[in-house]
């Protein structure tokens, strides 16, 4: 064999090795690149069709998660694929864009669980309720900041348990994908059932700010006592409704 052709040969090898590594590369050579906050008890598969088995994030056990990626995204600098977790109580699936910062978008957000201490370590102990999330996008900025959601969030069943037992109602949130010029969005809040009438915005402010602002009704006795006490004094208008506002960050 010529000295020309045996150097192609050697090349192509290398180039068809290298791609099947990079095909199979295990996915628990990065569980060091894992986010902080994220650990697996066990990662299997490879990098871009792998499953991270007992996976904790901020301590909160989510389950078994699966993953598919693109690798030709890769070499775009992207990654491209869809995302699956399955837990004893959750369910959530997405498919991804992101770049390998986390700033892109999850599209097809679909999740279910349920508010339990069990399940989340930081949820208060005396609450519980089911959420589901029906998300046609969700945007991701730098510092994996939220951007944007288009599509709804409901929670349902909310209650209060333990020695003062008390229900709180179901509500839904729903986000049309439109941005305002100062970069925030915002959600219309309705209730969907249950003791109080609720209906207002939830609105998100760069780069971590939220604002819960509406009206509120109790629809039986009990419920419009409890609206006298979280109201602090504030007078309801003719229509009986009153005023509410809190504000935080995440």
């Amino acid at each position: 064999m010529k000295r020309g052709a045996l150097l192609l040969t050697v090349i192509a090898g290398v180039a068809v090795f290298l791609s099947i590594l990079a095909l199979y590369l295990p996915a628990s050579w990065f569980a060091s690149a894992l986010p902080p906050q994220a650990k697996c008890a066990d990662l299997g598969g490879s990098i871009w069709h792998g499953e991270c088995l007992g996976l904790l994030l901020e301590n909160n056990k989510l389950g078994d998660a699966t993953w598919n990626l693109a690798p030709g995204a890769a070499l775009g600098g992207k990654l491209r694929g869809d995302l699956d977790i399955r837990g004893g109580a959750l369910t959530a699936q997405a498919d991804i864009e992101t770049s390998f910062r986390g700033v892109g978008e999850l599209r097809n957000v679909v999740a279910r669980f349920p508010l339990d201490p069990a399940l989340f370590a930081d949820l208060p102990a005396d609450r519980r309720g089911n959420v589901s999330a029906d998300l046609e996008r969700i945007v991701i900025g730098d510092g994996m900041a939220l951007r944007q959601l288009e599509g709804t969030l409901a929670l349902s069943d909310l209650r209060q348990v333990g020695a003062h037992p008390l229900e709180l109602g179901s509500y839904q949130l729903t986000f049309d994908g439109t941005t305002r010029t100062d970069g925030s969005f915002v959600g219309m809040l309705r209730d969907t059932g249950g003791p109080f009438a609720v209906a207002g915005t939830l609105a998100f402010t760069p780069p971590n700010s939220y604002l819960v602002s509406g009206l509120i009704t109790g629809r039986t006795a009990q419920a419009e006592s409890v609206v006298r006490e979280i109201a602090l004094g504030a007078v309801p208008d003719a229509s009986g409704r009153t005023a509410f506002s809190f504000e935080g960050s995440f």
